[in-house]
């Protein structure tokens, strides 16, 4: 086994400054500008976790960031999901990028666009991105990379969710997780491919406040999830209501808990439910009136 000196790693790290300065942009960009400008978006061989509440949103940003990704021509993108299935992923996407109404959609209130359809089959048709409803197990994973990727392996891979993963024969769940992350992490160091894993948070304990922020500790599972990550990224929303007009008002945060390489910090988007996508806030007037909204709040 070869192993690169001192010198040559810094090397490395001088190629890597360099490309990123000729680039002038991330390498993955997640699509939230608020979100790359403080993490540089993703690079290969890191660990993200994305994590929140059920409901949260955690699949929809993950789907979102894949696309993203995978506008590059030249990245190769691998979607694993052990919850959906792909039919419905593959609609979100849809949804996501024309911003539709899934909902009414999918339960036939209301039709697909025949010019936009055939819009959408180009474009994924084009594009180095495969969804794949395995990877209970990480012999599973280990499996579809030498199968399917005999030529070029993933540069990213996606696991939605980590909670699904096989355990019976570890005999324990937490135990199975640790070893799972385990290899993830030991697979991202040794071949260079970036993982982003979705992740539910604990259910709280009786008598929980339901509405605070959560935090590392409430990664569920395992605390190698956390220990493991180069970042990890938080869904929430807050509810407050207007007691003049008895009108609720949701608004949705992304937290940036853990940041190797950064700062970390919460930053406000826009999350629409109905087509599952995250936009900006890039509006300055918008973003002045929500940093004053947020320190009166603090």
């Amino acid at each position: 086994m070869f192993n690169p000196n001192l010198r040559e790693h810094f090397i490395k790290a001088t190629e890597i400054i360099k490309e990123q300065r000729i680039r002038g942009r991330p390498e993955f960009p997640t699509s939230i500008d608020s979100i790359d400008e403080m993490t540089g978006g993703m690079k290969k061989g890191e660990i993200w976790i994305i994590s929140g509440k059920t409901g949260s949103g955690k699949t929809s940003l993950a789907l979102q960031m894949a696309r993203s990704f995978a506008d590059n021509p030249e990245h190769t993108i691998l979607f694993l999901s052990l919850e959906m299935k792909g039919w419905q992923l593959a609609l979100r996407m849809y949804c996501e990028m024309y911003e539709a109404n899934y909902f009414n959609l999918v339960n036939g209130y209301e039709n697909i666009d025949s010019d936009i359809m055939e819009q959408f089959k180009e474009y994924v048709s084009n594009i180095d991105f495969e969804i794949c409803e395995e990877g209970y197990t990480f012999n599973e994973i280990e499996k579809i990379i030498k199968t399917s990727y005999e030529t070029k392996q993933p540069d990213i891979i996606f696991l939605d969710f980590v909670q699904q993963v096989e355990w019976k024969n570890y005999g324990d769940e937490r135990v199975a997780l640790m070893e799972y992350i385990r290899k993830i992490k030991e697979t991202a160091n040794k071949t260079n491919i970036g993982f982003v894993i979705v992740s539910q948070i604990r259910r709280l304990p009786s008598g929980a406040d339901y509405n605070r922020p959560p935090d590392l500790y409430d990664l569920k599972g395992s605390g190698s999830l956390e220990q493991m990550s180069d970042k990890v990224l938080f869904i929430y929303k807050t509810i407050t209501e207007d007691r003049r007009t008895n009108e609720t008002c949701e608004q949705y945060y992304i937290d940036i808990a853990k940041n190797r390489q950064g700062n970390t910090g919460k930053q406000r988007v826009i999350f629409r439910g109905q087509s599952y996508k995250f936009k900006n806030i890039s509006n300055p007037l918008v973003n002045k009136i929500i940093k004053e909204f947020d320190a009166s709040e603090t």
